[in-house]
C-alpha cells in the first residue's frame, strides 16, 4: 500500500510535513512527487503512461493531489493518466479543473440554486459602463485562477475601477477577469470550511490584518474556531459534492442573510485551521484516504 502526494511544495513544507506523517501512522507510506519530474505517454507498447524521470515506477495505491490552483494544464495531464490506469486520484482531475476555474465553479454553483455573488466575467477593453449597470460598486475585481488572496483587488468606486483597469491592461499577464459584487457585511473576515468525505470537520472565522480586506491566514491575517450550523454544513457540503471534490476548502462570505460562496479550494492549506481550531486536519484526510483504498480492495 502506497500513497503519491503530488505536490509543487518541497516534504517540509507544512502539509506535506503532516500528511506524510499522520500516513505514516496508520502503516501507509507515503511520497511526495513534484509533477516537473513525470512525463506522459501513451501509445502501444509505452508500459504505463506516467514516467517519473523518464523512468517505470511502482504505480501507488491512490494519488493525492495537492496542486490546487497552481495546476496546470500537464499537472491535469498526469493526474488524467493515473485516472485512466484505474488509480484513484484524490482530489479528481476534474474536480481540480473546477476548482481552479473560479468562473466555471461559480457558473455550476449558480445553476444549481447555490448563493453565489453576483459575478461578470470580462475581458478587456472593459466596457466600465457594463460593469457598472451589471455589477455595481464597489466590486472585487479577481484572476479567474488564484489563491492565497493572490490577484484580488477592492474597487470602492468606478473611478477606482477605471484606474484599477488601466493598471491590469499594461500587464504582461491574461487579461480575462471576474468582477464580483463585494460582500461586505463584516468586512475583512470571513469563514473556511473543510470538507472531507462529503463531512464537515470545523469551520474557522478568518480575520484580515488591519487595512485589508482579504482575510486569508497566509497574508498575515489570524482565525478563531466558529461553530457550524445547519447552513453552514449545508452550503459547504453541497459546494463540495457539486464540484466534485472529496477533500475540499470551501470559503463563506457573511451576508446580511446568511453567507455566500466565494469559493471552493481543492488543495486547501490546514495550518492555520489546525493551528487556530485545534482539530487535526491531517489525521482526518489520512483517515479518508486509508478508507478509500479499503474499498478499492474489497
Amino acid at each position: 500500500m502506497s500513497i503519491l502526494i503530488l505536490s509543487k511544495k518541497d516534504e517540509d513544507e507544512y502539509e506535506n510535513r503532516r500528511l506524510v506523517k499522520s500516513l505514516a501512522d496508520l502503516g501507509i507510506p507515503a511520497t511526495i512527487y513534484h509533477p516537473d519530474h513525470f512525463d506522459v505517454v501513451v501509445g502501444k507498447g509505452t508500459g504505463h503512461g506516467v514516467k517519473y524521470n523518464g523512468q517505470e515506477f511502482d504505480m501507488p495505491d491512490l494519488v493525492l493531489t495537492r496542486t490546487g490552483s497552481g495546476t496546470t494544464e500537464f499537472i491535469t495531464a498526469i493526474v488524467r493518466q493515473f485516472e485512466e490506469e484505474h488509480v484513484k486520484c484524490i482530489n479528481s482531475s476534474v474536480s481540480v479543473e473546477i476548482a481552479k476555474d473560479k468562473m466555471r465553479s461559480h457558473q455550476l454553483l449558480a445553476s444549481k440554486g447555490m448563493p453565489v455573488p453576483n459575478t461578470m466575467l470580462v475581458r478587456f477593453p472593459v466596457d466600465v459602463d457594463i460593469a457598472d449597470n451589471l455589477i455595481g460598486w464597489p466590486c472585487v475585481v479577481k484572476v479567474i485562477s488564484g489563491s492565497y488572496g493572490e490577484g484580488i483587488y477592492l474597487c470602492e468606486n468606478k473611478t477606482a475601477f477605471k484606474k484599477m483597469m488601466e493598471f491590469i491592461g499594461n500587464l504582461a499577464t491574461p487579461k480575462t477577469l471576474l468582477v464580483q459584487e463585494y460582500i461586505g457585511s463584516k468586512p475583512g473576515e470571513d469563514l473556511r470550511v473543510l470538507v472531507i468525505g462529503g463531512k464537515v470537520i470545523g469551520a474557522m472565522k478568518r480575520i484580515a490584518p488591519t487595512g485589508d480586506f482579504r482575510a486569508n491566514i497566509s497574508n498575515g491575517g489570524y482565525g478563531e474556531p466558529y461553530e457550524v450550523n445547519s447552513e453552514i454544513e449545508y452550503l459547504a457540503r453541497e459546494t463540495a459534492r457539486i464540484c466534485g471534490l472529496e477533500i475540499a476548502g470551501i470559503d463563506l462570505l457573511f451576508d446580511k442573510d446568511g453567507y455566500k460562496i466565494c469559493e471552493a479550494n481543492s488543495a486547501p492549506g490546514f495550518e492555520g485551521f489546525e493551528k487556530y481550531c485545534g482539530i487535526n486536519v491531517a489525521e482526518h484526510i489520512a483517515e479518508y484516504i486509508k478508507y478509500k483504498i479499503s474499498l478499492k480492495r474489497k
